[in-house]
């Protein structure tokens, strides 16, 4: 039993002293406010006063989780206003960002309408209609040129050949005569026989 006794004086000595350690708020640096909070609750002294219970709380205890807790507000606080300044950090590179999207879209709608278009005696034409423009010219002036080599030739060729033209043609007339008389004979007798036959 003496030696007992002892023992108990020193495992409470050292369970207080444990308490009151782990309560402090200023040795719990580590742990999260609520959780310094609870601790130093759980080792304050309670009283009863009727039906209400009230705790007293260490003022040095106070003190130091008050500290803890102007500590965590000021490192959020600066943290927040590092955010912040983040964000509108983030926000003008992000307008920065669109303003020069928006100019580079001007510059490629520009630069399409500049490579669809031809510029043709100060009209911007569409290559469709210019190339249409274009090719219509050009099979009319090769037309007009066929055109007026073509009566060029045969102007020509009339001066130089018209008297034997006159005889070839009259030649031919008698023969195509000829040829319609045989032709009409022809279709005449077909026309005939066809009738003959279907008469009953």
């Amino acid at each position: 039993m003496r030696v007992l006794l002892p023992l108990l004086f020193i495992f409470l000595g050292t369970f207080s002293a444990y308490a009151q350690q782990s309560g402090d708020p200023s040795q719990g640096s580590d742990e999260s406010l609520r959780t310094q909070f609870e601790s130093m609750l759980d080792v304050s002294n309670r009283y009863r006063e009727g039906s209400r219970e009230f705790k007293v709380v260490r003022r040095d205890y106070l003190d130091a989780f008050m500290n803890n807790v102007g500590d965590s507000i000021s490192i959020y606080t600066r943290r927040i206003s590092e955010l912040e300044q983040q964000e509108a950090s983030l926000q003008g590179q992000i307008d920065k960002n669109s303003s020069e999207v928006a100019d580079r879209d001007a510059t490629i709608a520009a630069l399409n309408q500049e490579r669809d278009s031809v510029n043709l005696l100060g009209l911007q034409l569409d290559k469709g209609t210019y190339s249409l423009i274009m090719w219509s010219l050009v099979i009319g002036l090769l037309i007009a040129l066929l055109v007026a080599l073509a009566s060029t030739r045969l102007a020509a060729r009339n001066n130089n050949d018209l008297k034997r033209e006159r005889d070839k043609l009259s030649e031919e007339l008698e023969q195509s005569r000829k040829s319609r008389l045989t032709v009409e004979q022809d279709l005449r007798r077909q026309l005939q026989n066809e009738i003959n036959k279907r008469l009953p």
